[in-house]
């Protein structure tokens, strides 16, 4: 799982590490304003203290099977080893080394368990550990007490050697920063060494697939992630995988009726539902490693994706470049769409391009991967010359993933138009000699876009959108209408051209909504973002100080979008900058690019690897009470 499209979190250096950037605060709930309005005096006043929704949590998380003090005690079976409670030191040593936040310890025994205690006082807990009123158990989920509290702890008697039932630990953990909840289980089945013990095994798998089904029926917003040493290879995997619907942090996958097991061949796995995502598995294995256990130490990152409502499951992008904030105020009393975009949906008049750039290409780009300009600040380096790439990745020196990687590589159908040859700069970079990798579960190939076409017109693009998805809607569409734009560089920035071409282009957008409705598939489960992608354009010189051209309106609507909302009152995180073009220090405005996370989570997926802005999925739309875990 560790294509070019992985996703990574910021993770700031210990001791002060903060995994994620909201914190989780209580609701006061949201009172809907009058219908019509797109200003920010218009929509819904949302409290300080409003409720947010939880958003993407990352964090390290691995197992480790600490070889039992028994073994190297007197008589033991290890000879010349170290004692379990020398040997823990190591292990403490490399979970800290490794920044580890959560680990599933097999042969945890009482001296180890104790000398852990001794060596991490309260920066730990560790369940059942010490614990001797859940029943003898010698397998411990250990977490650090700065990220996680403690919830809710339950034991699973697992058959273990003879079939005798063993005690296995489950906690549901809460993220302090987000608010995020996930079950960890993690198990010790047996191995052959006191006779045949696959019927065990099976039977131990099957215990643990069912708890993973039930704990998802009963907690909806929690992942679940399984740890532990299996004894077993492939057909762990495809056991459990296939009956819970369950991914490997080391890859692999299964359709619900065939199986593909990772390679590798490990007994010690790190497991979870699809809704954690996980990269940089890791299996470490060196001489310190082995002079601690006789097994390796496995880990990998974790990420949840932020809430989002669960009837999402098409998103609607449309850009439009050209379109300024000025513009859409002025006509919003005549134009149909423009209110019904603002009663249906939360809105701004007010959020703004990215800082180095106000142009078509650049805000584009930025929409699609979430990064700022310059590559050395690790933006796509579109718009830091005057001249297009020959494809993203080579302005920015290095593979740049986009919301079409996350969507294709998660099995997503995937669609682009637009009017704008300039355009074609997408397809270059995202094509099959061009995409990256896709490490996540069954390969869809390096193709990220589908379905890719530039058009005469707009009316030609929005035609042929609407002919495909009445063929196969996909999950993720991007339409630049690039008709403003264009009669803006023909006619001017002002007078009855421009107006009349944005009239237009929101005639393009009803009907694509009216597209959206006649589907049966996507009636109903498709979220439509609409927003300008820079605005107007200076015919000389730099337009980055021009308020006409850095102001841009942006509209969503769809299923628990709070309707007649201003996205400022709902996402207090981000502050309306005024007239200001604010650089990336300090406070922050809406900007296009925090689009991109928007649609990953509102598919359900992680933040967009490398993303600049927005990494936690902070920016929403949605009514906090439409979302599952707020």
């Amino acid at each position: 799982m560790f294509g070019s499209s992985l996703f990574r979190l910021p993770r700031p250096s210990r001791p002060a590490r903060r995994l994620g950037a909201v914190a989780l605060t209580l609701a006061t709930g949201l009172a809907l304003a009058p219908a019509g309005g797109v200003s920010s005096a218009s929509a819904v006043a949302v409290t300080d203290d409003a409720l947010q929704t939880t958003p993407a949590t990352a964090f390290r998380v691995g197992t480790f099977n600490v070889l039992g003090a028994d073994h190297t005690a007197p008589g033991g079976n290890r000879k010349g080893w170290d004692p379990g409670v020398v040997r823990m030191d190591r292990v403490v040593s490399l979970i800290g080394e490794h920044e580890l936040d959560v680990v599933g310890f097999q042969e945890f025994q009482p001296p180890q368990a104790t000398r852990f205690q001794e060596l991490t006082g309260t920066s730990w807990q560790t369940y059942p550990g010490l614990d001797a009123t859940v029943g003898p158990s010698v397998n411990s989920i250990g977490w650090r007490t700065d990220v996680w509290q403690l919830l809710e702890s339950r034991t699973l008697p697992i058959p273990y050697f003879s079939g005798a039932p063993s005690r296995m630990p489950a906690v549901l953990l809460q993220n302090i920063e987000t608010g995020r909840r996930v079950w960890f289980f993690n198990t010790h089945n047996p191995a052959d060494v006191r006779g045949p013990a696959q019927q065990w095994r099976d039977a131990g798998f099957a215990m643990e697939a069912a708890l993973a089904n039930e704990l998802r029926a009963t907690h909806p917003d929690a992942a679940f992630i399984s740890l532990g040493d299996k004894n077993d290879r492939a057909r762990y995997y495809c056991s459990v995988a296939m009956a819970a619907d369950m991914w490997s942090a080391s890859g692999g996958w299964t359709d619900g009726t065939s199986c593909s097991a990772p390679a590798g061949g490990a007994i010690d796995w790190i497991l979870g539902t699809k809704n954690v995502y996980f990269n940089g598995y890791t299996r470490l294995w060196n001489d310190y490693v082995s002079q601690t256990s006789d097994h390796p130490l496995y880990y990998a990152n974790a990420v949840v994706p932020a809430s989002a409502p669960p009837a999402v499951d098409h998103v609607v992008v449309v850009a439009v470049p050209g379109l300024t904030s000025t513009v859409a105020r002025s006509l919003a009393p005549d134009v149909a769409e423009l209110g019904r975009l603002s009663a249906n949906g939360a809105s701004t008049l007010n959020a703004r391009t990215v800082a180095e750039n106000t142009g078509p290409d650049a805000n584009l780009v930025s929409l699609l991967t979430g990064r700022r300009v310059f590559p050395k600040q690790g933006g796509h380096g579109v718009g830091s010359t005057k001249a297009l790439p020959s494809t993203v990745h080579q302005s920015a020196g290095q593979y740049v993933s986009g919301i079409f990687d996350l969507a294709h590589n998660n099995s997503y159908r995937t669609t682009f138009v637009s009017s704008r040859s300039q355009t074609d700069l997408l397809r270059r970079s995202w094509n099959k000699q061009t995409g990256g990798k896709d490490p996540y579960g069954k390969d869809d190939g390096t193709a990220k876009i589908d379905r890719f076409k530039v058009k005469r017109d707009d009316a030609a693009s929005v035609g042929w959108w609407r002919d495909n998805i009445g063929r196969k809607p996909s999950q993720l569409s991007v339409i630049e209408l690039g008709g403003v734009a264009k009669t803006a560089l023909a006619e001017g920035w002002n007078g009855p051209a421009y107006q009349k071409a944005v009239r237009k282009a929101f005639q393009k957008v009803a009907a694509i909504r009216r597209g959206i409705d006649k589907q049966p598939a996507m009636a109903g489960t498709t979220l439509l973002v609409v927003t300008g992608t820079g605005g107007a354009q200076r015919s000389k010189g730099s337009s980055t100080t021009w308020k006409q051209s850095y102001r841009v309106p942006m509209w969503v609507t769809g299923p628990g979008v709070a309707a007649g909302s201003s996205l400022y009152s709902l996402n207090p995180a981000f502050t309306e900058p005024g007239e200001a073009q604010v650089p990336y220090s300090g406070d922050q405005p809406i900007r296009v690019g925090d689009l991109a996370n928007l649609v990953t989570r509102s598919l359900g997926l992680p933040p967009v690897p490398g993303a600049t802005m927005d990494p936690e999925q902070r920016f929403s739309a949605f009514d906090p009470l439409a979302v599952p875990g707020s």
